[in-house]
């Protein structure tokens, strides 16, 4: 009888050891939960793969910040204090800290996904030792959402059109850009857009296509500018201690899986972007609610005329920002990828 209750009492003993010392699961900040970016790739990666792949030695408690209450710009301070091990945050909301974190997603800089992920790869160096030096994360990932298009609730043809116009914007340097085309941008939470533009508060807003479909922007908007204004560029990364906690196999792992999904969501803009356009026009879309949204493709001039706008104004603004030290940063990734240069 003594026999069988110490050998419970090791095994108990061993269980409840195993337990105590077992490493607790990762905190991980995902991107908006109502959105296929966080719901068909983010969470399945962190949820089911990497768990998969460390053969469950890594264990992820994974929220969308949308889902416990916060509005994105919180991330990199939560990363910085380490209250999250991992989190992934849209560069732009960075940019108020710092401009250069807006250098890949200047409005109108890049009109195709191959053109910005070239933007992307050159000016990554920069980015990496701008995390790790000044707030302690390791820059895991960058990826885009799929392109961010105007939408109007009258007829528009071309960006001139915008003017006098109020227009929705997410960014400054999106703003900067709108601007300059003599339109009114206010900034207004996503939640609030639908109801701003069927009262008519709204003339326009920009979004991603699929974004715009998922919350019903196709009832109240009435045409769409097929030409990218943006990319909505995400950063993933994660604490450096907290990363130093974690075996050097399984950081190989994750590193791994973090660049297959970056890959995955890279392939999948264009995907995202011609899925957003053809629901909600109403042409051959797969997910049942179809929108009757009239399609305005651009015109050389019109894409001519952007090019010149944004020399003109936005890489301008960036500039006076940014200062001299990015000037030099950009001529030396992205300056000479695009094949344009800065003065100070």
């Amino acid at each position: 009888m003594l026999r069988c209750f110490c050998l419970a009492f090791l095994l108990s003993s061993r269980l409840w050891a195993e337990e105590a010392f077992a490493p607790a699961p990762l905190k991980v900040i995902g991107s908006w939960s109502m959105l296929s970016q966080f719901k068909d790739y983010e969470k399945p990666f962190w949820t089911e793969q990497l768990p998969e792949l460390t053969e469950g030695r890594i264990k992820v408690n994974l929220n969308a910040f949308n889902d416990v209450g916060l509005k994105g710009t919180e991330i990199l301070r939560l990363m910085k204090l380490g209250m999250t091990d991992f989190g992934t945050t849209i560069l732009s909301y960075i940019s108020e800290q710092d401009p250069r974190a807006e250098a890949v997603d200047l409005a109108g800089l890049t009109i195709s996904s191959e053109m910005e992920h070239r933007v992307v790869k050159s000016y990554s160096p920069v980015l990496k030792q701008y995390f790790e030096q000044k707030h302690g994360i390791k820059m895991l990932a960058i990826w885009p959402y799929s392109a961010q298009l105007l939408m109007c609730n009258a007829p528009i043809k071309n960006l001139e059109g915008l003017k006098g116009k109020k227009v929705r914007v997410s960014m400054r340097t999106t703003s900067d850009l709108i601007e300059a085309y003599g339109a009114i941008t206010l900034s207004i939470p996503f939640d609030q857009v639908y109801q701003k533009m069927k009262d008519k508060q709204l003339d326009c807003l920009i979004t991603s296509a699929l974004a715009a479909h998922t919350a019903g922007f196709y009832q109240v908007a009435t045409h769409i500018y097929n030409l990218p204004l943006g990319w909505s560029v995400v950063m993933l990364g994660v604490n450096q201690a907290s990363w130093a906690q974690i075996d050097p196999l399984d950081q190989k792992i994750i590193e791994t899986g973090i660049n297959r999904l970056a890959n995955d969501l890279w392939q999948a803009a264009d995907k995202q972007t011609a899925l957003g356009l053809a629901c909600n026009t109403g042409k051959n879309c797969p997910l049942g609610k179809q929108g009757s949204m009239t399609l305005i493709n651009p015109s050389g001039s019109d894409k001519a005329r952007l090019a010149k706008m944004v020399k003109q104004v936005v890489l301008k603004r960036w500039v006076e920002r940014c200062g001299k030290d990015c000037v030099a940063e950009w001529n030396n990734s992205i300056g000479k990828t695009l094949n344009i240069a800065l003065q100070p």
